[in-house]
């Protein structure tokens, strides 16, 4: 495995592992762009929107898009599924994700 790779493996985990911190598994873009920061990941908002996008492909979330009040502009909050909840408790695991230990 090359370190790219090992490097959005994690990327991906870490967003999944941060959705599911509130209670409710949901949480908006700007604040995991914050969230993710702070935790030491290396992103900006494409490749944020990049990988929330590819997790609902691979049904781990869902992205829900509001609107700001600013044309061409929206919110995505992303909402953990019960796919992406199996994924953060290491009971599934989904190529392109880094793997956790199960509890």
């Amino acid at each position: 495995m090359s370190v790219a790779t090992a490097i959005v493996e994690h990327r991906r985990l870490s967003v999944l592992m941060s959705v599911k911190q509130p209670g409710d598994g949901r949480i908006s873009d700007e604040i995991l762009l914050r969230v993710l920061r702070a935790d030491g990941c290396a992103i900006d908002y494409d490749m944020l929107r990049a990988d929330l996008y590819w997790l609902q492909q691979q049904g781990c979330l869902r992205i829900e898009k509001l609107p700001t009040g600013v044309v061409g502009e929206e919110v995505w909050v992303a909402v953990l599924t019960p796919i992406g909840v199996r994924v953060c408790d290491g009971l599934q695991h989904i190529n392109g994700i880094a793997r956790t230990m199960a509890k």
